[in-house]
């Protein structure tokens, strides 16, 4: 395959990434979620270090999804649903274990609905429409070009040969981790869904399920995730969120450049540093302390993803 394909599904991932960033944010907070995204995505340290064995179709199809889903909200449930079943027959197209697990992560999303039967319906049109789309079309496809083979989809049985997910970034497994169960906790607490829980859901069932090919499509369906948590304005525009949040970002790139140690080791012990010394000047209320600690988050990230370019950690 050429790398310029590759590099192309990557370019437009990463405007996916921006336009669900914008949506899942109000108004007033759009182009501060989108821009978040955008940074969190492209600053991700394997995105920066180029993720070869990565399957970058995988991610292109989640996000065109997760962003199509989000800019139809206001449209009717069933022009939503068939547009929906449309993109899920090109995951059925290009192979994509995540036409089976989308359906999955939809089953919370049913079953937290403040209409459970229309979204029932919505769920079974989106898998048997797009059984359908995909069936006419492979078809077609087969009648015009008779060598045409198996149907991709037939690629699951890679699952046969699971292999260990590529080493993750310690900040952002944090913030991720914090971003899910703060949705998880919201939908289970006010019995409601929406498409932002259906992504948090998603990445629940690909951590269970993944392996290393779906690297970059759980950074892209992330982004959107973390930038929903973070791009608020009593985090923008906290100062001592800003000082702390420096201040990660220094001792992270001093440690690397010292110590040479891996970078979980040494994004561990920055955040372990910084934190502790914000939290024990810091008086404030618990929330207050959560915002120092999402700092520390984002200082060590940005830091990692600087080292990692910079080659500071070793190969």
């Amino acid at each position: 395959m050429s790398p310029f394909l590759p590099a192309m599904l990557v370019t437009l991932t990463a405007f996916l990434v921006f336009a669900a960033g914008w949506r899942m944010l109000p108004p007033n907070n759009s182009a501060a979620g989108g821009t978040a995204a955008l940074l969190l995505f492209l600053l991700h340290p394997s995105v920066v270090s180029g993720m070869q064995n990565s399957s970058a179709w995988d991610a292109f199809f989640v996000m065109v999804f997760l962003t199509a889903w989000l800019w139809m909200q206001d449209w009717s449930l069933f022009m939503r649903s068939w547009v929906l079943a449309g993109i899920y027959a090109f995951g059925l197209w290009v192979g994509s274990p995540f036409a089976l697990w989308g359906l999955v992560a939809m089953v919370p999303w049913v079953i937290f609905n403040r209409r459970p039967l229309p979204a029932v319906g919505s769920l079974v049109n989106v898998f048997f429409g797009g059984l359908f789309i995909f069936t006419a079309t492979w078809g077609v496809a087969w009648f015009l070009v008779p060598n045409l083979g198996r149907p991709l989809f037939m690629q699951w049985i890679r699952w046969g040969g699971l292999k260990s997910p590529e080493a993750a970034s310690l900040p952002w497994c944090l913030l991720i981790a914090a971003t899910v169960f703060e949705r998880l906790r919201e939908m289970l607490t006010n019995r409601r869904s929406d498409a932002s829980m259906f992504a948090a859901v998603l990445l629940v069932v690909t951590a269970l399920f993944s392996w290393s090919n779906v690297g970059l499509a759980m950074i892209a369906l992330s982004a959107p995730l973390i930038a929903l948590r973070l791009a608020k304005r009593e985090f923008l525009f906290h100062r001592r969120v800003r000082w702390v949040a420096s201040a990660t970002f220094v001792v992270t790139i001093t440690l690397a450049d010292v110590l040479r140690w891996d970078a979980w080791s040494v994004t561990g012990l920055s955040m372990l540093m910084v934190g502790l010394s914000a939290w024990g000047l810091s008086r404030r209320s618990r929330q207050s302390r959560f915002m120092l600690g999402e700092a520390v988050c984002v200082g060590a990230y940005v830091a990692e993803s600087l080292a990692t370019l910079l080659h500071l950690f070793p190969q």
